[in-house]
């Protein structure tokens, strides 16, 4: 069985920018990686929507009042065959928020003209297990986001090709 986990891509509109936080080092998936605020479904989820809302609470102390859900996006699946459903929400502005530091280490923003341009992605070729893989990655930030974030990231092309 497949385990879904759900993120929230948080557009804040004061600053036209995309909510992206880092990885604790000591977590034991992922560690110091860039990725949305979101995580694993729990059984007491009514629904996708709220893990994601569940999880932004826990790792940032945002309340689900301040985020509007705008759509959800394409699934996408990780490396490690996880499922991510992703939804794209609205914030007025990030502040107050309180990181919890037992899960982020940090909060960047992405400009949302960088996010939206197709030419700051490019394919990654990585091996795992001795195996060539090609995915994805975000040019425009100077640390590394890559891999279901980065492909997530894309749908947000305004210049997609046909």
């Amino acid at each position: 069985m497949t385990r879904e986990s759900a993120v929230i891509l948080l557009h804040e509109l004061k600053t036209d920018s995309l909510i992206l936080t880092k990885r604790n080092e000591s977590l034991r998936n992922h560690p110091g990686e860039f990725c949305f605020p979101g995580g694993m479904r729990d059984l007491k989820d009514q629904d996708l929507w709220s893990t994601a809302l569940r999880e932004v609470h826990e790792e940032l102390g945002i309340d689900s009042s301040r985020i509007a859900c705008v759509k959800a996006l394409k699934p996408e699946y990780t490396l490690l065959g996880k499922i991510i459903y992703p939804w794209l929400a609205t914030i007025s502005a990030l502040q107050p928020y309180v990181m919890n530091k037992h899960e982020v280490s940090d909060v960047i923003s992405l400009p949302m003209k960088e996010v939206s341009c197709r030419n700051n992605y490019k394919e990654l070729c990585i091996e795992k297990a001795n195996k060539k893989i090609i995915t994805c990655q975000y040019t425009a930030y100077p640390h590394l986001v890559w891999g279901a974030t980065a492909r997530i990231m894309q749908q947000l092309c305004l210049d997609k090709k046909e």
